[in-house]
This record gives C-alpha cells, structure tokens and sequence, in this order.
C-alpha cells in the first residue's frame, strides 16, 4: 500500500480485504482518507456501512441496486466522476457535506432510511433524486449544481426532485442551480426551505407539490 499526500492509495484487492474485514469485525467498512481509481459494485451488499470520508476517487462510484445497512458517508469526498446511486438501498443516511463531485449524480429511484445530508455539495453536472424515498429530511443548504461540458456535450446544472416522496423536511435556503429546479409532483412530510435559492431558470414551480409543512422563502 503507497502513501501520497497523506492518503493511503488502495487497490482494487486492498478494498475487497477491508470489505472482509470489516464484515468479520461487524463494523463499517472503512475506505477514508484514501486514493482510489474507482468503486464500483465489488459486493451487492454492505453491512454496517461504507465509509469514504475525505477519500479521493480518480473515477467514478458506481453503486446502483447495492444495499447499505447503515451510513453512505462521502463527507469531504473529492469523486473525479460521477456518482450513480440508481435503485440503490441506504439503511442509514447518505452523507455528501462539502463534497466534490466533477461529474453528474444521480439517486434515482433509491430509497434511504436516513437523511441526505449534502450541505455545501458542489456537483458538475445535474443532481437527480427522482422517485427517490427518503426517511429523513433533505439538505442541500448552500449547495451548488454547475453545469458542465464534456466534449461536445453539454450538461445543465439541473436539481431534478420529480414523484420524490421526502418525509422530512426539504432545505434548499442559499441553494444555487445553473439549471432548473424540478419539484413536479414531489412529496413532502414537513417544511420546505427556498430563503435565498437561486435558480438558472428563473422562478421554481412548486404547483403540483405535495407539502405537509410550511413553505419558508
């Protein structure tokens, strides 16, 4: 295992033995700190929790239809690519305060037990929670989705929220989309927050909505 600027550089082989570890100790497997090439499908089940706080990953993640039984925790993660999520089950909440992601995240159709707590994320590209179900509240509190250019394709910073079911609450205060802001047919449990977010297309249209708590702009 190499060492570069401070952070463990793991194999494809060094993380299938944390993964093994980790499940024999019955504790989350941890991956922080570290430099990967990318994390895609190694097991489609992790128990007690996955752990890449601070981890730089060269790639992409790619964890769709996997089961998490606890945290997704990618505080502080610098993701080179994108972060695909797709169909994927967390028991506990998914963590992406002050994440760097360079590529588009897309959460479709996961359901999270937990909250979301992406507080001051910045992504390149769009953030998809469609036809998520989350337990807890979402928080993309000073968050910011820019558009990108890959090539000669171009990518608009959209949030896109459609037929979500959000138990909890929805905080976008301070929140800036390049693109638009799509909340068509979403559910929410408690209060949404717009003081101060900003969107690339102008108004948000929050009319098809269903909103149990209070609409805080």
């Amino acid at each position: 295992m190499n060492i570069q600027n401070n952070k463990k550089i793991l194999s494809q082989m060094d993380i299938i033995s944390e993964i093994k570890k980790a499940e024999k100790q019955r504790r989350p497997v941890d991956l922080s700190n570290s430099i990967i090439t990318d994390l895609s499908m190694i097991t489609d089940r992790v128990k007690d929790g996955l752990n890449l706080e601070n981890t730089e990953i060269k790639g992409s993640i790619f964890l769709g239809e996997v089961i998490i039984l606890g945290e997704l925790n990618l505080r502080g993660a610098i993701v080179n690519g994108s972060l695909y999520l797709g169909n994927s089950e967390i028991e506990d909440d998914l963590i992406l305060e002050n994440a760097l992601v360079k590529g588009a995240i897309n959460l479709v159709g996961a359901k999270i037990k937990g909250n979301v707590n992406a507080r001051k994320l910045t992504t390149m590209g769009f953030l998809s929670l469609s036809k998520t179900e989350i337990g807890g509240d979402v928080i993309l509190e000073d968050a910011n989705i820019k558009s990108a250019q890959y090539e000669d394709l171009s990518v608009r910073g959209d949030l896109f929220l459609g037929t979500a079911t959000i138990r909890g609450a929805l905080n976008l205060g301070k929140m800036t989309s390049e693109g638009l802001i799509d909340m068509e047919d979403v559910n929410i449990g408690s209060n949404l927050v717009l003081t101060g977010t900003k969107s690339g297309k102008g108004e948000i249209d929050t009319t098809t909505m269903k909103l149990e708590g209070k609409k805080i702009v």
